[in-house]
């Protein structure tokens, strides 16, 4: 019973640290109101619980759709979403050529970045334009840069809108979060093979986790560099968004030794440049640490409600 009780007022306080920590360090007040800490912590500690979070059903839509913008010509929607309910993650799909440099050109051009993640002049971060990608990498990892993180402009017309707006795409966000509004962020991480300490490792989100930040949301993952398991691939724990054993159910991170003697499903998504696929991030994940190549990383997170996690998101309303 004190056991019970202690692990309650565990996550309790978890929810109010972490709203706190994303309150200030987004500046979330500002972009949505003196309310969004109310939200927020209401979504940090009763949507922790699965059977809350989870109460919310999926849609089986039977529709099968031409894709404009995957190489993969047809997508059987209820798969998808049947499969992304039962283990937490989808097929990889692949966008076409066109999309994948489109999408790459915006990353690197990109100079909205994370500053309170920066422990590096601009001049030493941003790419050159007389630079190659290999050089560039070459570079960040001579200055030992370990990440590079932005986020990207949803309000502008660009390619990256068209397809996250794209039919294919919100047919399975809408099945499978069934919300009135959708909240959509899109941010990057160019991840490379630098030792870092712990700490680095921890701000860098390579470390297990598990997100908490809209009553249900779903992750859209694009590779723009070929991922293997030498050059930081995505790792998730199948099942995981249903079912956390008790230590995992608080909001912290976890080494991997804790991980992988708890859990026998675990997946590691490699692809070539242009892999895209989704994860339901409730469920526990982290980014492996680069070893030998860098990576770059698209990052779009889909949210069911109303709060902006930076000025570039854009809400959708779909009533």
């Amino acid at each position: 019973m004190i056991q019970t009780i202690s692990h309650y007022i565990r996550r309790l306080l978890d929810a109010y640290r972490d709203t706190v920590r994303i309150t200030k360090h987004a500046n979330l007040v500002e972009l949505n109101g003196i309310f969004v800490i109310i939200k927020l912590f209401i979504i940090r500690f009763f949507y922790s619980f699965n059977f809350i979070r989870n109460f919310k059903k999926i849609n089986l839509k039977d529709e099968t759709l031409n894709s404009e913008f995957f190489i993969e010509k047809e997508l059987k929607i209820s798969n998808e979403i049947e499969q992304i309910d039962r283990l937490g993650y989808s097929d990889v799909y692949n966008v076409n050529h066109a999309v994948k440099m489109g999408l790459l050109d915006m990353v690197l051009d990109c100079k909205d970045l994370d500053s309170k993640k920066l422990n590096h002049p601009l001049t030493e971060i941003l790419k050159k334009k007389d630079e190659n990608l290999d050089e560039y990498f070459l570079r960040l990892k001579q200055n030992k840069v370990s990440r590079v993180s932005g986020y990207l402009d949803l309000k502008k017309e660009s390619i990256l809108k068209d397809f996250l707006t794209s039919k294919e795409v919100l047919s399975i966000v809408k099945n499978y979060l069934d919300p009135k509004h959708i909240s959509i962020n899109a941010s990057f991480f160019i991840s490379n093979p630098v030792e870092t300490s712990d700490k680095k490792k921890y701000s860098d989100a390579q470390f297990f986790h598990w997100d908490n930040d809209f009553t249900k949301f779903l992750k859209f993952y694009i590779y723009l560099t070929d991922i293997d398991t030498d050059s930081g691939p995505h790792i998730f724990v199948e099942k995981s968004h249903k079912f956390k054993k008790k230590q995992h159910k608080l909001c912290r991170v976890f080494n991997d030794n804790n991980i992988y003697q708890n859990y026998e499903k675990i997946k590691e998504f490699h692809g070539k440049s242009g892999s895209a696929f989704f994860v339901d991030s409730y469920g526990l994940h982290k980014g492996k640490s680069p070893k030998k190549r860098s990576r770059i990383l698209l990052n779009i997170h889909f949210g069911s409600g109303k709060i902006l996690y930076s000025k570039n998101d854009i809400i959708l309303n779909l009533t």
